[in-house]
């Protein structure tokens, strides 16, 4: 057996277990405002959960969704271009999502898929789920 294998197994493991590393559904205590918390990693296997927990939020009533990706250490091909569609969706509902990032390989994801100029960038959650007054 390899080594290497198994040792990465071990430390997936270990990551999952963890709380941060799962999807997670957070009220902020902003009125209009919820926080997606995408986990450890988006991949295709938690495309259905991510978008179902998304879709919730948007019919939610909020004026603002927060996807926290900032410890987020892989995204998927497949969810960063499915955040185009649910970006044009929510703003048809009157919902702005906003992305919070924090590795180089979320961002390059986003910039392959061409999605990245349509989020602009936010330092905190307190940033990014303050409603914009002109909205």
């Amino acid at each position: 057996m390899d080594r290497r294998h198994s040792s990465q197994l071990r430390w997936y493991r270990g990551c999952s277990a963890d709380t941060a590393a799962e999807l997670a559904l957070l009220d902020p205590r902003r009125p209009g405002c919820w926080v997606l918390r995408g986990g450890l990693e988006l991949d295709a296997a938690r495309m259905p959960r991510f978008r179902a927990l998304l879709d919730r939020s948007v019919r939610s009533g909020a004026r603002v969704v927060v996807l926290d990706l900032r410890g987020t250490e892989f995204l998927s091909i497949r969810i960063a271009a499915m955040l185009r569609s649910a970006k044009a969706q929510a703003w048809a509902h009157g919902v702005d999502i906003r992305l919070l990032t924090g590795t180089r390989e979320v961002e390059r994801a986003l910039d392959l898929v061409g999605v990245r100029p349509l989020f602009r960038y936010y330092l905190s959650i307190d940033e990014a789920s303050v409603s914009e007054p002109n909205r």
